[in-house]
């Protein structure tokens, strides 16, 4: 990271808020510390030392952390991990479709491709991405509602229903035009990480999925139509977010901490798949989609109403 990300800005100035002393070592580099009274805290954006270097390492390893999770019997989607040379292979590893493909080690949603529906197109997108990474994930697709949760220090802060990109019809614009004008008149969109929302990216998984829905970009939806415009729900790539955090079951937010513990960590996002977040997840169906351990952290505010990172400063200096 070689810029000053929207997560240092709104942490430096929440400390601020606080009145907490505020240090900037390198924000090329987002390099800082808060401090107040005796104690002092550094960042690396929102990396900081309750997660050990060791334990951050393997979280940033999705295959690792897949591993560790099953070791502890959490839930994962069916998976498997290919190299280039097993590519002619394939049909040997009994893959049941819709599947889903993701680099080993990467972050926001990039070269992630979905609803990937037959032998032919899962090939084809697998050369696509071997020209980039020397290793892939194949997991099968679970099409439940996808949640954040965000814990510290074995507590839940916040949780959030990641919903996909959507736009509604009117009888007269295109999806492409509904697209346009969604991401220039919602004033929580922006390009990259500068706002609550990214804008909704035109790209070919969104190209796929919508002729998977048998339409195209020039297709005019109906009136009140709602349509989802992908399956990835990543910011990075337009989602949205509904604030969850009074309806998670107290059962589920004990095991999404035993799965953020059995990683070695005490702050992390975990993502998980679930039918009903309302419901103890034994009497639901679920798993675990992924855990980041240095989650971004700018949406909070504008979309929930919970200022997520001045209840971490909170906890951090005065608890």
């Amino acid at each position: 990271m070689t810029y000053w990300s929207i997560s240092s800005s709104i942490l430096t100035e929440e400390a601020k808020k606080l009145w907490l002393e505020v240090e900037i070592i390198s924000k090329e580099k987002n390099l800082f510390y808060i401090k107040w009274n005796w104690k002092e805290i550094m960042f690396k954006s929102t990396d900081f030392w309750v997660n050990s270097s060791v334990w951050l390492k393997i979280s940033d390893d999705k295959e690792l952390t897949y591993k560790i999770l099953e070791k502890y019997n959490f839930p994962i989607a069916k998976t498997w991990y290919i190299l280039p040379e097993e590519l002619n292979n394939i049909t040997k590893m009994d893959i049941t479709f819709p599947v889903i493909i993701k680099p080993l080690e990467e972050w926001h949603g990039n070269w992630v491709m979905m609803d990937i529906i037959n032998l032919t197109e899962l090939k084809q997108k697998l050369m696509q991405s071997f020209d980039i990474y020397n290793k892939m994930i194949i997991q099968s697709q679970i099409k439940w509602e996808e949640y954040r949760v965000l814990i510290l220090d074995w507590n839940v802060i916040i949780a959030i229903n990641r919903a996909n990109p959507t736009i509604v019809g009117n009888w007269i614009n295109t999806i492409k035009d509904l697209i346009t004008i969604e991401n220039k008149t919602n004033i929580l969109r922006w390009e990259w990480y500068k706002s609550p929302l990214s804008y909704i990216k035109v790209d070919n998984e969104l190209y796929d999925y919508i002729e998977k829905q048998w339409m195209n970009v020039e297709t005019i939806p109906k009136k009140w139509e709602c349509l989802m415009l992908r399956w990835n729900s990543n910011v990075w790539t337009g989602w949205t977010i509904i604030d969850v955090t009074n309806k998670i079951n107290k059962e589920t937010k004990e095991i999404c901490i035993l799965a953020v513990k059995s990683l070695g960590l005490e702050f992390a996002g975990i993502d998980i798949i679930t039918t009903d977040i309302t419901k103890p997840l034994h009497q639901t169906w679920w798993i675990i989609l992924e855990i980041n351990p240095t989650p971004w952290i700018w949406w909070d505010k504008e979309l929930t109403k919970i200022n997520t990172w001045k209840i971490i400063l909170e906890h951090l200096f005065f608890t």
